[in-house]
């Protein structure tokens, strides 16, 4: 067996890691979706959008006194909504929280979430810039 044929089978009885699996996940994205930079502007347009549209609906629901009011608030964003939700239910549109599973993902939102306030708590200010 030559050193070709060795490092084959090796490959071949390795069980990847999920670091590893991870890693070749995010190779395929960024070549068959977008590079880094693109998702990134991506997920931020999602987080202005709905930051945008959820603090214009608190802030109608918080001044409205009768039902038709409250309606009227969500109206803006209710056909943009029911469009979107269409797309899943068909399959036009695919979320890859639901493809990971909400479980996962709330898992690695916690997981991250309080590894990067640790890190910050830990930081001490001492007064520079």
């Amino acid at each position: 067996m030559n050193l070709n044929e060795l490092a084959r089978n090796d490959r071949q009885n390795h069980t990847a890691t999920k670091e590893e699996v991870r890693q070749a996940l995010r190779g395929k994205i960024h070549i068959a979706v977008a590079d880094d930079s693109s998702l990134l502007g991506t997920t931020a347009d999602t987080a202005h959008l709905l930051f945008y549209e959820f603090s214009a609906l608190i802030t109608k629901l918080h001044a409205a006194t009768s039902l038709a009011e409250v309606r009227e608030a969500a109206a803006p964003f209710a056909n943009v909504s029911t469009a979107f939700l269409a797309k899943v239910k068909a399959g036009e549109v695919k979320l890859p929280y639901k493809v990971k599973g909400q479980d996962v993902v709330l898992g690695e939102i916690e997981q991250r979430a309080t590894a990067v306030a640790e890190v910050f708590e830990s930081t001490t200010d001492d007064g520079e810039d």
